[in-house]
């Protein structure tokens, strides 16, 4: 584990855990939903895109420190900050307390999909295990309610590229019933407002670039069937229950942006390699713009950090899209 003196990187967001401006997908009739100004409070799922570290058992977000533990950013993977960062603390519009129990190499059931290591928290374990015992209730440490919070899920990213190459039939069907059952918990416990995000197109990592065209042709496709079902997702559950607020982020799409066209926002614009990593930079450097001369070009300008993970530029072009979605 290398731990940098400005922004820590997170060891286990090293595992294979590995819309912008065209009108992402909103399914809802929002009768719950404050609008971005009124969210109070985040409860986020996910993985090592999404995890900043934080532990329930030591200090929880409240006045003055909004993502409670550890001190921000956090342990990330992204040599920065992650979107979570950037949407709680730069692009809220109220003063927002974050609960992130994503853990880096989550996938949905380390049951369906094995994680790369067995300690890896599922999103399952961050539902029934963290969130349900310790903040569903009425003596919650966080004081949420259903009008003032938004749940975010962003997973699949390790249940693709741990799965892929098995191309079993039926996987993908088990995992989402699996995850509808855990959206289902937490509307049970009053929850109401939903983000989803999709699948990045990982198979253009240089991860899976290494593998070569077969295996980034074959992960592609999963990546779009697992999409296409997330969208099913949000679709259904704002039909399912009539007052919930499902969005879903279209994370696919702006990452593709963003390696064909580095300027398709502003604050990813300062990248020069979309498609490849430096690995004096890969576990993460002391500043979030050092530079080595062995790399030609700052970390910060490079998209990929390393095999998998892009760089805090890139999450903070994600939040002020995810913004202009929920806002």
């Amino acid at each position: 584990m290398v731990i940098n003196s400005g922004f820590p990187f997170l060891a286990a967001a090293l595992g294979l855990f590995s819309l912008a401006n065209a009108s992402p997908n909103s399914h809802s009739n929002k009768g719950h939903y404050p609008g971005w100004a009124g969210i109070k409070h985040i409860f986020a799922f996910g993985d090592s895109y999404t995890t900043t570290g934080f532990d329930p058992s030591l200090t929880q977000p409240g006045p003055g420190n909004p993502l409670g533990n550890p001190i921000y950013p956090g342990y990330t993977s992204s040599n920065g900050p992650n979107y979570i960062d950037y949407l709680t603390t730069a692009y809220n519009k109220s003063f927002i307390e974050t609960v992130n129990l994503a853990y880096g190499g989550a996938t949905v059931d380390g049951t369906l999909v094995a994680p790369y290591k067995p300690s890896v928290l599922s999103v399952k374990q961050q539902v029934e295990s963290q969130f349900l015992p310790i903040y569903a209730s009425h003596f919650s440490p966080v004081p949420w309610s259903s009008f003032d919070t938004l749940f975010t899920i962003f997973i699949g990213i390790n249940d693709v590229g741990n799965s892929y190459a098995s191309q079993n039939a039926t996987l993908l069907s088990t995992i989402f019933t699996e995850l509808s059952g855990l959206v289902d918990q937490l509307y049970t416990t009053g929850a109401r407002s939903f983000l989803f995000m999709n699948v990045p197109p990982v198979d253009l990592s240089p991860l899976t670039q290494a593998a070569g065209p077969s295996s980034q042709a074959i992960e592609a496709a999963d990546i779009a069937d697992w999409n296409h079902r997330i969208t099913t997702l949000s679709k259904s559950l704002s039909q399912k229950y009539t007052d919930t607020t499902s969005f879903l982020f279209d994370t696919h799409k702006v990452f593709s942006r963003v390696i064909e066209h580095p300027c398709a926002y502003p604050q990813t614009c300062a990248y020069q390699n979309t498609t490849a990593y430096c690995q004096a930079y890969e576990n993460g450097t002391p500043s979030p713009t050092s530079f080595d001369p062995g790399c030609g070009i700052s970390v910060d300008k490079y998209l990929w950090l390393n095999t998998l993970h892009p760089t805090f530029r890139m999450h903070d072009a994600i939040a002020s899209q995810i913004v202009k979605l929920i806002k």
